[in-house]
């Protein structure tokens, strides 16, 4: 699984950085949320738990997939993201 980052916006206000990115998966499944945030924090110098997935879609036929991602570097702004982003991504506590 390679990640390849296409496009990253600063955004200073929200103290985040929102990041478009693909993956390309040889002859294999789309990767999971954990995978792939894992992954790019480690690309992005950012701890996991500061990594947000947004969205990751699978281009059909292709073995790649796009995604969304938030990578924070304040963590009290993570609470400007959904609860269910939250949850989705194992950040978020059970209602």
């Amino acid at each position: 699984m390679d990640i390849d980052i296409v496009e990253k916006t600063e955004n200073p206000l929200l103290h985040r950085t929102e990041v478009v990115f693909e993956i390309s998966h040889d002859q294999a499944a789309t990767p999971s949320r954990e995978t792939v945030a894992a992954k790019l924090a480690a690309i992005m110098n950012a701890d996991r738990e500061h990594t947000i997935i947004k969205s990751i879609k699978s281009q059909f036929g292709l073995n790649r997939s796009l995604g969304y991602a938030n990578v924070y570097t304040n963590p009290e702004a993570i609470g400007i993201e959904p609860k269910y982003v939250l949850k989705r991504n194992g950040l978020g506590g059970e209602e």
